[in-house]
């Protein structure tokens, strides 16, 4: 089959790295290794291009600030000329509103949106956005619902391809209790990501302190950076909880903190399909998520991890005191071991690759212009 000419736009803030942007360079990194061209585009000096160039992929700067940018849409039109492409992925709304235009002009035949988390409501505006794009990938069925529901929408427009993971048969154990001080006898959850609302570690934070008194010692760590380092960190002052809660900062070696953990937890209020909860089942340790979007998808309640309600304190009290009570048990040991399976058998980058491929090239039979 004809090898793709693919370009992917991401706008992304030059300081922030998510799991949009990671799912952009896996997936690029795996067309590439089957052939396709492969070329990204983002804020120059960005987290998401010097990641990209790191791996090894070809990058292109473009800075995307102003939603219909005249110049820049000229601008993104020639580069896409000059490259022949078949399809662009593009990210943020804002893409859409250049890159997208500016393929539409180019007369690129395949102009996919890809949505994460969702970025489109049941406005005018958005209509008008979705016009531009010829379909949207999501990473969960709630996502793809919420869109569907939009009176105007077009149904065929939607599909779900799940994030894939790339599976490896050996990660070195991180010694996270010497790293942080940790006491031996102390169970260890572990969260991960920007450190905004949307990830709910203030929730978190607030749960840690009603279980001051709790049977068991325990402690939390939460990887990553962001806005509300600050914010956080006072919270976790205030409450005094020093001690036992720390913010760690972003780790390049996060699998392997995982791995070390003794629960996963992830107390979001918005998700689409969460890497943390991948990742952590794929390792084989047991999670607690919140119920948000992709997470029913991933997990069943009590038979591959815990699933408690979103934005409810209480509901990350009593996950958290599940846990504790339950640790060392069978139930928690096959919660595990039923997590990884399920990852290997449904949500491999292999599984990712195949269906993207045969997304785009029958998206491109049918939009050939």
């Amino acid at each position: 089959m004809k090898k793709l000419n693919i370009f992917f736009s991401n706008s992304i803030s030059t300081h922030k790295w998510g799991g949009g942007e990671k799912w952009m360079v896996t997936a690029a990194n795996g067309l590439k290794a089957r052939g396709h061209n492969v070329i990204l585009s983002g804020k120059a000096n960005s987290e998401f291009l010097n990641k990209a160039k790191e791996s090894g992929l070809d990058i292109l700067p473009l800075n995307i600030y102003a939603d219909y940018n005249p110049f820049k849409i000229w601008y993104t039109k020639r580069i896409l000329k000059k490259n022949s492409i078949d399809v662009i992925v593009l990210n943020l709304n804002k893409d859409i509103r250049v890159a997208g235009v500016a393929a539409k002009w180019a007369k690129v035949p395949v102009i996919i949106a890809r949505n994460g988390i969702q970025l489109f409501s049941d406005k005018w505006k958005y209509k008008k956005t979705i016009g531009i794009v010829d379909g949207i990938i999501t990473n969960s069925k709630s996502i793809q619902k919420a869109y569907n529901d939009f009176p105007w929408m077009d149904k065929n427009k939607t599909t779900v391809i799940y994030n894939g993971l790339q599976l490896r048969d050996s990660i070195k154990k991180y010694d996270i209790r010497t790293k942080w001080d940790i006491e031996k006898e102390s169970i260890v959850f572990v969260a991960a990501g920007r450190l905004t609302s949307q990830k709910g570690f203030d929730l978190l934070i607030d749960a840690a302190n009603k279980l001051n008194s709790a049977s068991k010692p325990f402690d939390i760590l939460i990887a990553g950076t962001g806005k509300d380092h600050s914010q956080l960190t006072s919270q976790i002052e205030k409450y005094n909880l020093g001690n036992s809660i720390k913010l760690i900062g972003f780790q390049e070696n996060l699998d392997s903190i995982l791995l070390a953990a003794d629960y996963i937890i992830m107390p979001s209020r918005q998700e689409g399909m969460p890497n943390v909860v991948m990742e952590g089942m794929a390792l084989g340790r047991p999670v607690l998520a919140a119920n948000v979007n992709g997470v029913p998808e991933l997990m069943e309640h009590l038979k591959t991890g815990y699933i408690f309600e979103p934005f409810n304190v209480d509901a990350i009290v009593n996950a958290i005191e599940f846990a504790l009570d339950k640790h060392g048990s069978e139930e928690i040991i096959d919660w595990g071991s039923m997590a990884k399976r399920h990852i290997a058998a449904n949500f491999t980058i292999d599984h990712m690759l195949d269906r993207l491929e045969e997304y785009f090239y029958q998206q491109y039979s049918l939009n050939r212009r």
